[in-house]
């Protein structure tokens, strides 16, 4: 049985986190005003004080977005860094089940809040679900493609392990009773990649077999940083070691295993990686050929 949009407990918090995200909040918060849903929403904003014009734009769609939700919007006095400023946020989420749209991706399925809410409602041994996510390359139009479709339709906590995140962010919806944030979280760059294995800890994830959400590439983005990419293996073998911590060494050869791999990528000779950088670039300029000579 669905919850009534009436009662006062939201059945559903969504968590947006912005950061100079003038170019692409308005179609992130346009894809939640588009849900149609039959019970209680909460909006949880939290803009990390942007520089651009991010704060105007929500400030501006608050009105519309308050008409159908329960809309809670923080402006940081002063900028938190993205971990401490997704923390924040969810820690303001009251409702039975979170779901996430960074400032930067975007809804496309109206139904997409209703779908998930009721597989959680209809399957209380599941800590969440997830979907199939397109993949837009901003300013690369001949680059596509789809996040989560590959992987297996049920993900346990031992599925997980793995040397990237296997749900992406947008397509998370999970039971707000599952998160909790050890205290090595919060010191982490990137948060999606542990997310979802804290969260298995209550129980799996179930996919939806539709694409309903879009997750955007662009040069701004947290994955494309020098911080981020100066030593990636390094900070995915660090969350990994403290996740093999958190879930009490129960699954320890599955993320040895794991470690191991991604120390032997670290440890590659340096002529190798060029190698293989300049292979991709080809790869891409085949790609950017191919798209421009299919529009001639």
């Amino acid at each position: 049985m669905m919850a009534n949009r009436s009662e006062d407990v939201p059945l559903v918090s969504v968590c947006v986190i912005s950061y100079n995200h003038e170019k692409f909040i308005e179609a992130a918060l346009d894809g939640i005003l588009r849900q149609q849903v039959a019970f209680n929403v909460q909006l949880v904003i939290s803009d990390d004080c942007s520089s651009d014009r991010t704060a105007q734009i929500i400030q501006k769609m608050s009105g519309s977005l308050g008409s159908k939700m329960d809309v809670e919007v923080y402006y940081q006095s002063q900028n938190l860094g993205v971990i401490a400023n997704f923390i924040f946020a969810l820690k303001k989420c009251t409702g039975k089940y979170i779901a996430i749209c960074e400032g930067d991706d975007f809804w496309t399925d109206a139904e997409k809040l209703a779908s998930q809410a009721v597989l959680l409602e209809e399957n209380p041994e599941l800590a969440g679900s997830f979907h199939r996510v397109a993949v837009h390359y901003e300013g690369k139009p001949y680059l596509t493609g789809e996040y989560g479709s590959a992987v297996a339709p049920i993900l346990a906590t031992k599925d997980l392990i793995s040397e990237k995140s296997l749900m992406h962010t947008s397509s998370l919806f999970f039971r707000r009773e599952a998160l909790v944030f050890p205290n090595w979280y919060g010191t982490m760059l990137s948060g999606d990649f542990a997310l979802a294995s804290i969260l298995s800890a209550y129980g799996p994830f179930k996919r939806i077999d539709r694409c309903m959400s879009t997750y955007r590439v662009h040069d701004t983005g947290i994955t494309n940083s020098d911080a981020y990419n100066r030593d990636n293996v390094s900070l995915k073998i660090r969350i990994l070691t403290h996740l093999n911590v958190f879930h009490g060494f129960r699954y320890s050869s599955e993320f040895e295993s794991v470690i191991q791999e991604l120390q032997a990528k670290k440890e590659r000779k340096p002529g190798v990686v060029k190698s293989i950088r300049r292979r991709l670039k080809i790869g891409l300029l085949f790609k950017r050929v191919t798209y421009w000579l299919q529009r001639v």
